[in-house]
């Protein structure tokens, strides 16, 4: 058997919807996979600690999580990184300015810190716990996301200081990292596996990144269409077989 390196993310890939749950025969594949001798490891832009929970479900021992800046082996923590300070603290100037309300995660946790007491969180689907207390902008040492208010039309776009956004919940932004393709690399070669034989499912924008030669991707059947066009092949939809129906035509599984 030629071991291949599977890295899945995790929102309309293996779970349905950003529901995490995810259809028996995706599970089952992983299962498969596994008990096959190959590897299997989360790709996904949520922070490790939520990430981690999620795999521990499935079955699953690593993870490239916050968008490639953290690696998880067996369990065990490799590193883990924020966004780079000095932008990400003239951001949160800049919208304090604005009168723009924001959010931050700064440490491994579901928790947010802002200092509105309105800021929206509303939305059914938002998973962070958030905490209203004051924040220091200048004295944060780690940020490993942002959200904040988006502008409203007619109103002025904040600068986004170089950082990757992302339209979110509650007409918000997110500000993460987005280099899945790097975590995937640095993956690989801290397993000493040549890069040739990862294989990257995804279904989103923020996969774009890992779907680049010389790791073979897979793009859902609900995938966008920019990821569709870069991917080596497009199997099914997430709630139709994809995954397993991917691994059975390439004969990683029967």
């Amino acid at each position: 058997m030629d071991k291949k390196y599977f890295f899945f993310d995790i929102d309309q890939t293996l779970g349905l919807g950003i529901t995490q749950v995810v259809p028996p025969d995706a599970q089952a594949c992983l299962d498969a996979l596994q008990a096959a001798g190959h590897f299997v490891a989360l790709a996904t832009g949520r922070i490790q600690c939520d990430a981690a929970a999620f795999a521990q479900k499935h079955g699953i021992r690593s993870l490239v999580a916050d968008g490639g800046n953290s690696l998880t082996v067996d369990g065990r923590i490799l590193y883990m990184e924020g966004l780079p300070l000095a932008p990400v603290k003239a951001l949160l100037h800049c919208l304090t300015d604005l009168g723009r309300p924001w959010a931050v995660v700064r440490d491994n946790t579901m928790d947010r810190y802002t200092p509105y007491a309105d800021y929206p969180r509303r939305d059914r689907f938002n998973y962070m716990k958030t905490r209203v207390e004051p924040v220091a902008i200048d004295s944060l040492t780690t940020v490993y996301k942002v959200t904040y208010a988006r502008e409203e039309e007619g109103e002025e776009a904040a600068p986004q200081f170089g950082l990757p956004h992302l339209p979110y919940i509650d007409h918000t932004y997110l500000v993460e990292p987005v280099d899945k393709g790097l975590g995937v690399e640095r993956m690989m070669e801290r397993l000493g596996a040549d890069p040739r034989d990862a294989v990257v499912f995804g279904d989103g924008l923020n996969d774009i990144a890992m779907f680049r030669p010389p790791f073979f991707s897979i793009a859902m059947g609900n995938a966008r269409p920019e990821l569709k066009a870069r991917a080596d092949y497009v199997t099914d939809p997430v709630d139709q077989g994809g995954v397993a129906n991917a691994c059975r035509h390439f004969g990683w599984i029967r």
